[in-house]
């Protein structure tokens, strides 16, 4: 694995526009961005995937970034409403293999559109039976 672009900004080897930082989290401007203050949140521990993460503390702090960062982007009048994504894994389309979180903010009449169509087979409720007895192993 070459370096990760999101260690490097953390190590402040890349720089960024940050828009919050503390002991365990990241955030700054998506150099990318699909919307006006698009902002990622980044773990400042390189973990690749929300399914890896182990630590107590680290997982308090990402949930409370997720809270505190888009309250950040509301307060400066950037936004009112938001999303939050995050993949993981390359089915996901996870393109940087270091855990992060998109908050994208929200407008009237955008040309942003975040649309996720059911899929019909699977929601017919023998599918759903046989889904949740897998999880839960019955």
């Amino acid at each position: 694995m070459g370096k990760c672009i999101f260690c490097e900004i953390v190590n402040q080897n890349i720089s960024c526009f940050e828009v919050y930082k503390n002991d365990y989290i990241t955030a700054f401007l998506d150099i990318n961005p699909i919307a006006y203050g698009h902002t990622l949140i980044i773990p400042n521990k390189h973990i690749e995937r929300l399914d890896h993460l182990n630590d107590p503390s680290l997982s308090n702090a990402i949930m409370d970034s997720i809270i505190k960062v888009p309250q950040i982007l509301i307060n400066s009048g950037l936004c009112e409403d938001y999303t939050i994504l995050s993949d993981n894994g390359h089915f996901a389309q996870q393109e940087i293999k270091h855990l992060h979180f998109h908050v994208i903010p929200r407008h009237a009449n955008e040309k942003c559109v975040f649309q996720l169509d059911t899929d019909y087979t699977a929601a017919k409720k023998n599918n759903l039976l046989s889904v949740w007895q897998k999880i839960v192993r019955r």
